[in-house]
């Protein structure tokens, strides 16, 4: 708002400068039809000069008048130009401050989805949306931790897992997977187990707990892929 009142100035002030300068001129003309008046009782006193100088003082008093008029066009001329220049100043910093077009980027895309996401899990587990699925009592998934999102699974399929890495999973993967082959090898062939019962020993727990470590590596192979398909 204080721009345009800015300007508006600035334009009042141009008007000052060109009403000065024409009083100006107007005032130094009016001096100078007065000059020759003021030289006229000279005249009167015996001279022995030409008759030829008065004309010559004539001649030289538009002159000093027209000098006068040109000083003041020019300063009034100056005055304008500063005073436009000053406007034209004020035009381009009011463009250069204007706000550019949104567009909106990859963040805010993806901290609109967030929010909107935790705004509408919150409002589905309120008393105030209804729907038949809640008086089922089973959801295929809870609101809010959808287990399918843009056609591929989410980390919400894991349950408690759902907080490791993908690395993690592999290295949990691959652990399993060498310590679960160990216990079968020896349960089956290295030690075998069932001769020794039938001998009248028992069975080695530790082998039976290490075989049961190999079919939990498949499971964390698969959470592992699930896992780098979400970008974790």
């Amino acid at each position: 708002p204080g721009r345009p009142l800015l300007t508006v100035a600035m334009a009042r002030i141009a008007k000052a400068c060109a009403t000065a300068a024409l009083a100006w001129c107007g005032a130094g003309a009016a001096f100078q039809a007065f000059v020759p008046g003021a030289v006229g009782p000279k005249s009167l006193v015996p001279s022995l000069s030409p008759p030829a100088a008065p004309a010559a003082a004539s001649d030289e008093a538009p002159g000093a008048s027209w000098g006068l008029a040109a000083a003041g066009i020019a300063l009034g001329a100056h005055a304008g130009l500063a005073v436009a220049y000053r406007c034209k100043v004020a035009r381009r910093a009011e463009a250069a401050a204007k706000p550019s077009k949104y567009v909106e980027s990859v963040a805010d895309n993806r901290l609109f989805e967030t929010v909107y996401l935790q705004y509408t899990s919150e409002y589905l587990k309120g008393p105030l949306y209804w729907h038949e699925d809640k008086l089922q009592g089973a959801l295929p998934d809870y609101p809010g931790e959808p287990m399918i999102k843009n056609g591929k699974q989410t980390s919400n399929v894991l349950g408690n897992l759902k907080s490791f890495s993908s690395n993690e999973l592999a290295f949990l993967s691959m652990l399993f997977f060498g310590i679960g082959l160990y216990g079968n090898l020896q349960f089956l062939f290295y030690d075998p187990q069932w001769a020794k019962v039938d001998a009248g020993g028992y069975f080695n727990a530790s082998y039976i707990v290490e075989s049961l470590l190999l079919p939990i590596s498949f499971f964390m192979h698969i959470a592992c892929y699930i896992q780098r398909q979400n970008g974790k």
